[in-house]
């Protein structure tokens, strides 16, 4: 990558980009520490089957985003592109008019949740003497998709305005209470109804909080005039396409689990979400990456759109020098982690998904790089049409991995399915968003060689062995991305950062 772009981010404003991501991937750091220290508690309070369908709950309200047509995600792109065009005197209307589609639309998915709750139990197998509590459960979460919808809207907006200050300020309470919300019902009952309350209650909290906030930086009502027909035709054209992949990527996502819970019983989603739940919190990193990094890329491109090639290598060093490190301790340190967190059982049957996961995850942030890159140039149809090529692919192995070999199967599936989307991404992102070979064979490269070593490790027995090997390959990644990822200037703005640090 050494010499394949220009320079895109200027001096000034490298210490603005550091800046938001600290509190972008900082910010969410406690909510981890809760984690780390709820889950064994609430497994022990609880039982396996309440916390696996708590995971379930858990995956349920970040999921109901899918009932916002894409407008979150659309709001983010068209707020920055007007802004970076210098047309902040339409940001008001366009943020009103989506604001009010978006209330309906909560309006329309809290409903439909509430029809489909009993079909959704039995799907899930829910042993009957939690049947009651589920289904009061599920039609808790049913009244709070409105405010959902609402906080990814207003979250969008602010995130265009760069204040990741604020954003985080509100997102870092309500992801400790996710967590910790739970524990403080605990003395109380154990029931999985008065648990999910607690959840649903910090969400309605955190959208006020989000208004407030929103209506401040705008510096007036946030909704004012009647929707503008123009502008909900421009949300929707690239918002629809949005669902799309609000609807299918979620769902590829968080499918796996719904397949265990049916396939091998509520016990094994709790083996299998426990590892889960700790790897899918490294999507800090790429969430808070690209939180920054979108609404930057969608400004550039509305006044210089051959920075493609730039910002994909950008994103990909940020990546890579980011959860390298953090994906190599999991694999290395799975099994003793799991048995001093959970328990050895846990450790028994959950070391190996954990470390596949991480893998998997690890190759997903190569993959949100080129998805925001093509997302950023308003080709979200392309992203769409990808992940409904991927979708039946991914169904039939996930049943056949998982009937074959359990939730190792349905881990390796979900590992294997990253790679797809990969690759196919990155394919599109020289088609679309016109990616010079140079900077897609140099990235492809990057993460091939970091999985390479990763998958490595895998078949290492010995713990103490695989830490050895593990900190040679650190040793290796970090020399050669020093040496080849790394460009001078890369290098120059970290001896500099050294140096002040030094005289500190």
């Amino acid at each position: 990558m050494t010499g394949s772009t220009e320079r895109v981010v200027p001096r000034a404003a490298g210490s603005s980009l550091m800046r938001n991501l600290s509190y972008n991937i900082f910010g969410q750091l406690l909510p981890l520490i809760v984690a780390a220290v709820s889950i064994p508690m609430l497994i022990r309070h609880i039982g396996n089957d309440r916390f696996g369908l708590l995971t379930i709950a858990w995956m349920v309200v970040g999921y109901f985003n899918l009932f916002d047509l894409g407008l979150g995600r659309a709001l983010t792109k068209l707020v920055a592109d007007r802004l970076g065009a210098a047309r902040a005197a339409e940001v008001a209307p366009l943020v009103s008019t989506g604001l009010v589609l978006m209330i309906g639309l909560g309006t329309v998915g809290a409903i439909t949740v509430a029809f489909a709750t009993p079909a959704l139990t039995a799907l899930l197998r829910v042993p009957a003497q939690y049947r009651d509590e589920t289904v009061n459960a599920f039609y808790l979460l049913a009244l709070s998709i409105p405010a959902v919808i609402l906080t990814t809207g207003l979250r969008g907006v602010l995130e265009a305005y760069q204040r990741f200050d604020i954003t985080n300020a509100v997102r870092t309470p309500l992801g400790l209470w996710t967590f910790g919300g739970p524990l403080c019902v605990l003395p109380f009952s154990t029931r999985l109804d008065w648990i999910v309350l607690s959840l649903v209650a910090g969400r309605l909290v955190s959208v006020c909080v989000y208004w407030h906030f929103a209506a401040r930086q705008l510096g007036t009502r946030l909704i004012g005039a009647a929707p503008d027909r123009t502008v909900c035709k421009e949300l929707l054209s690239f918002g629809g396409w949005m669902t799309v992949s609000n609807i299918v990527s979620p769902l590829m996502v968080y499918m796996d689990r719904f397949f265990i819970g049916a396939l091998l019983g509520t016990s094994a989603v709790a083996f299998y979400t426990t590892p889960y739940e700790v790897v899918f919190k490294l999507n800090i990193v790429s969430e808070g990456l690209f939180g920054v990094l979108f609404p930057m890329m969608a400004s550039r491109f509305v006044v210089d759109r051959s920075q493609s090639a730039a910002m994909l290598t950008l994103g990909s060093k940020l990546i890579a020098a980011c959860l390298f490190p953090l994906v190599l301790g999991i694999v290395a340190l799975a099994e003793p982690f799991l048995g001093l967190w959970v328990g050895p059982a846990f450790a028994l049957h959950s070391a190996l998904v954990m470390q596949l996961l991480a893998i998997g995850l690890f190759v997903n942030g190569f993959s949100k790089v080129a998805f925001n890159l093509i997302q950023a140039h308003g080709r979200a149809d392309v992203t769409a049409k990808l992940h409904l090529i991927e979708l039946p692919v991914y169904v039939l192995a996930l049943v056949l991995l998982t009937r074959h070999a359990g939730i190792v199967g349905a881990a390796a599936g979900w590992a294997m399915r990253m790679l797809l989307d990969a690759g196919l991404l990155y394919w599109m992102s020289a088609r679309v968003a016109h990616v010079g070979p140079r900077a897609i064979r140099d990235t492809v490269a990057l993460a091939l060689g970091a999985v390479a070593l990763l998958c490595g490790l895998l078949f290492v027995p010995m713990l103490t062995a695989r830490i050895g090997l593990a900190a040679v390959a650190l040793s290796v990644f970090g020399w050669v991305f020093w040496r080849t990822v790394m460009n001078d200037d890369d290098r120059s703005a970290v001896m500099q950062i050294a140096r002040r640090s030094r005289l500190r």
